[in-house]
């Protein structure tokens, strides 16, 4: 995993958290809240591709079962 997906997974973890473990209202809640983040980490995110964002929504999940 890269710097910009470990930002990416502590923004997403961190709302999955909040949100009981449900990630499609945590991905809502994200999508809400990004310009919240620092300039830093909002270009990290920006950075990823959509096969790098989907890796770290697929190991959030799947270290969840």
């Amino acid at each position: 995993m890269n710097e910009n997906q470990k930002v990416f997974r502590r923004f997403v973890l961190r709302s999955f958290e909040d949100h009981h473990e449900d990630m499609t209202r945590a991905l809502g809640w994200c999508q809400l809240h990004f310009y919240s983040l620092l300039k830093v980490e909002r270009d990290a995110i920006q950075q990823l591709s959509s096969r790098e964002r989907n890796a770290v929504i697929s190991e959030i999940l799947l270290a969840n079962k």
